[in-house]
């Protein structure tokens, strides 16, 4: 850590370079993709515009993906109960199926409203750069909401997809059909 003369001339370098430097700076930062991440760290963010995030459907589908415990019907019924129709679920529900699933037709596809992951491999096509697959669509831009499964590492149970659906639907991420 610096103590405060140290602190004095930093800041006085970081002046200099930046008064001289500052367009080949920016644009450095730009082409690499680090702008934003700056911006947001010197809590700057709204310099860049008010460019809308994307945003999903609220009435979109539910893509649950992972190793469930429950059939598919009982999954089916539960959304019933919270009025969301048996159309609005895309269910892989064996293990294998989130190394194996392309999350890049969810990515800025507006037909999706939610993902809901439960048991999964690692690794997979979706991947990239991250520890995991779940990891990366968490962070990528463009996905919708990402909720992991279970309490004490991911599971799909009845309770926890009941809870997690009663959740989204409480603060307004989805809506049930209308009748």
């Amino acid at each position: 850590m610096l103590g405060i003369e140290e602190l004095a001339e930093l800041e006085e370098k970081l002046k200099d370079e930046l008064f001289e430097n500052l367009t080949e700076i920016l644009t450095r930062l730009n082409r690499t993709g680090q702008l934003e991440s700056l911006l947001t760290l010197l809590g700057m963010s709204s310099l860049l515009g008010s460019e809308a995030p994307y945003q999903v459907h609220v009435t979109g589908k539910i893509l649950v993906i992972g190793q469930a415990d429950v059939k598919e019907k009982e999954l089916y019924a539960i959304g019933k109960r919270m009025g969301i129709s048996k159309d609005r679920f895309e269910l892989h529900l064996n293990y294998n199926d989130g190394a194996n699933f392309n999350f890049n037709k969810v990515q800025y596809n507006p037909e999706y409203s939610v993902i809901l992951v439960g048991p999964m491999p690692h690794s997979g096509v979706s991947k990239g750069n991250a520890s995991s697959v779940i990891t990366n669509i968490e962070r990528e831009d463009g996905y919708p909401p990402v909720i992991r499964l279970g309490n004490a590492g991911l599971k799909i149970s009845k309770s926890n997809f009941k809870d997690a659906l009663s959740s989204l639907l409480l603060a307004g991420k989805l809506k049930p059909d209308q009748v």
